[in-house]
């Protein structure tokens, strides 16, 4: 839509002078595009083969949806499309390409069984949870593929898992390391303890001086949310509307001309046979094929069943196993040459001679006739008739939606010349962050991610035009900018007050627990410590990596401490969600694989695998980059 208002305006005597300065150049470009590389392109080239910037684009946009539906209200736009995102994402793709690349030149291949068992597998294809050949060529119809070409995405899809998944599979995991694993993750540590609480003291006075001070040294916790107030016009088909004028004699005209979409066609429902042989091959391998597939009609026209034969022989993986069956066939569905041999058949005579497409030659079997079908005008007309309103609702769009973009190309710092030329309303929403609102426009990710971008928020200008949905745009222009910004400490005395509180009882807690360590580490005992301070302590507690009814600072801590040494123990203190511990590890036990402990062997044997595996990829992967020629063109991943 922009593309067509910049042309729209590109003319008179101006135009014409301007684009005599341009074509020269231009020409000289267009001529040389014939002698450089394709790879103009490129966002990357992996061993002389491309990754397009379409390709990564399309890619990176699907990633981007998984990650918003995954992220929900949570989801950023301006973290997802930062450039060291975007960087990575292309190394997975060049990666990918790799992989794909080395599983070729290995030679590596997908058997006709294995290719048709995914396919089936697809639920996809299913109807009452069965494969279903006809909505399995249905849905190749409605994607623009033939069967082979379907196949061969398929067999490149698992072709790209296998090598992967061979790599996984050989990894092993012998004995020393289980019986390492199993030392460390059932490791158990005898310990003590005792938590000295960080206690509030709420009626405590915190000076001025205090406060002030605080406040200065993290102002970076009290800095108010850059925030945007947008203007925003609104332009929608819906919006215009209108009543619209046509006659009968119209309305019958486009029945008519749209015939097809009211009256379905006669469908067949067929079966076939095919013999495979490529249409290039030898004129012997041609006859050869075609001699068995003549065989093969004439035993069907025998009597034997047809779909006996089409298991047996039929090289069509995606109908074989059901007996050749193609579900119902109708008018311009398959390949002109099948489709006529299918037209030409009857009930009486049901069996087709062998009929040569690029597949090779079909045996086709008529099964079933299901008569033309369809609507009458009168039960079509309300349909034609809100088709041609959602026309002309469309026209009178698109014709806003120029005049839209051509006032606001004249003049880029308001929306109010356009608003008063239209008769459009010119609205606000926010103030809201980059996070968005929870509601109305604010709400959508692409209107945030256009009001922060330089354009709008940098440049001051109106936006380009955002969709919303079919024929639904909106054009913004901020209005008020609020930066980041200190919040006055007025407005946070409360929680600077309550700050400065919890910091005083963390430092007391840590003061205590100090004291404490040192008058242990002296050779006092702990639990005695304990009793004269008033604490509760854990006493030769046992602690295991995965404790759950443990906090999860001191298990943490805990494992990190040395081995105390034979007839010593570890101390120290630890944070804790409420305060600080001071902690004597006493003893540590080494965890150990038992021989019939057969599940947890098996849980640790795929832990270890898996890790193995991982590493040998990646380092398969990083071998595969060394020997490569790769190039990577930073400035196109914009």
């Amino acid at each position: 839509m922009v593309l067509q208002s910049i042309r729209d305006r590109l003319h008179g005597i101006i135009a014409i002078f301007i684009f005599g300065i341009l074509i020269i150049p231009f020409a000289f470009v267009g001529v040389n595009s014939y002698f450089t590389s394709g790879s103009v392109n490129a966002v990357a080239l992996v061993n002389d083969e491309e990754i397009t910037s379409n390709e990564f684009n399309q890619a990176f946009q699907n990633y981007r949806r998984r990650m918003q539906a995954q992220m929900g209200p949570t989801f950023d736009p301006e973290l997802i499309d930062q450039p060291i995102i975007r960087r990575q994402f292309l190394d997975q793709m060049i990666n990918e390409e790799l992989l794909a690349q080395v599983s070729v030149d290995a030679g590596l291949a997908i058997s006709k069984e294995q290719l048709a068992l995914e396919i089936r597998s697809m639920t996809v294809f299913d109807v009452d949870g069965a494969f279903s050949p006809d909505v399995y060529q249905q849905w190749l119809a409605s994607q623009g593929l033939t069967a082979p070409m379907f196949e061969q995405n398929v067999r490149e899809g698992i072709l790209m898992e296998q090598f992967p998944n061979s790599v996984a599979n050989s990894a092993i995991a012998t004995r020393h390391e289980l019986e390492l694993y199993a030392r460390l993750m059932d490791q158990e540590r005898v310990y003590s303890a005792v938590t000295v609480p960080a206690v509030l003291d709420e009626e405590a006075v915190i000076e001025e001086e205090a406060i002030t001070a605080w406040y200065e040294n993290n102002q970076g916790d009290y800095l108010s949310e850059e925030q945007v107030l947008i203007e925003y016009i609104e332009l929608s088909a819906d919006a215009i509307g209108g009543e619209v004028e046509i006659t009968e004699e119209d309305l019958r005209a486009r029945f008519e001309q749209q015939q097809q979409r009211f009256i379905s066609p006669e469908a067949r429902l067929a079966s076939h046979i095919l013999i495979e042989v490529d249409s290039e091959a030898p004129e012997v391998d041609i006859e050869s094929a075609r001699s068995q597939a003549e065989e093969l009609a004439e035993r069907a026209r025998a009597g034997e069943d047809f779909a006996q034969l089409a298991t047996e022989y039929s090289q069509d993986l995606g109908s074989a196993e059901m007996g050749g069956d193609l579900g119902w066939i109708e008018p311009d569905y398959m390949v002109k040459a099948f489709e006529d041999g299918l037209y030409e058949l009857t009930l009486e005579n049901p069996i087709s001679d062998p009929v040569q497409t690029r597949f090779g030659w079909h045996v086709i079997q008529l099964r079933e006739i299901r008569p033309s079908q369809g609507m009458t005008f009168a039960e079509a007309r309300d349909i034609l008739m809100e088709e041609y309103q959602a026309e002309q609702d469309e026209r009178r769009f698109i014709e806003q939606a120029d005049r839209l973009i051509d006032i606001i190309y004249e003049d880029p710092t308001t929306l109010q010349a356009a608003a008063l030329e239209l008769g459009l309303e010119v609205q606000e929403a926010g103030p809201f962050g980059r996070g968005g609102a929870e509601e109305g426009i604010a709400a959508n990710p692409e209107v945030v991610s256009t009001a922060f971008s330089d354009l709008v928020l940098g440049q001051r200008s109106v936006s380009d035009p955002v969709d919303l949905d079919t024929n639904h745009i909106v054009l913004l222009l901020v209005k008020e900018h609020m930066p980041e910004a200190l919040k006055p400490l007025e407005d946070v005395r409360e929680q600077v007050v309550q700050a400065v509180r919890d910091q005083r009882a963390r430092d007391a807690a840590l003061a205590r627990a100090e004291e404490l360590l040192a008058r242990l580490q002296a050779g006092e005992a702990l639990q005695g410590l304990a009793a004269e301070a008033e604490l509760e302590p854990v006493l030769s507690a046992t602690a295991r990596r995965q404790s759950p009814n443990m906090d999860s600072g001191l298990r943490s801590e805990l494992f990190r401490m040395p081995i105390p040494e034979e007839g010593a123990m570890t101390t120290g203190v630890v944070e804790v969600a409420d305060g600080y511990a001071v902690v004597q590890l006493e003893s540590v036990s080494e965890g150990e694989l038992a021989a019939d402990d057969d599940v947890r062997k098996q849980l640790y044997q795929r832990r270890v695998q898996a890790a193995t595996a991982s590493d040998e990829m990646m380092a398969f992967i990083r071998m595969l980059r060394a020997q490569s020629t790769i190039e990577v063109f930073e400035d196109r991943l914009q």
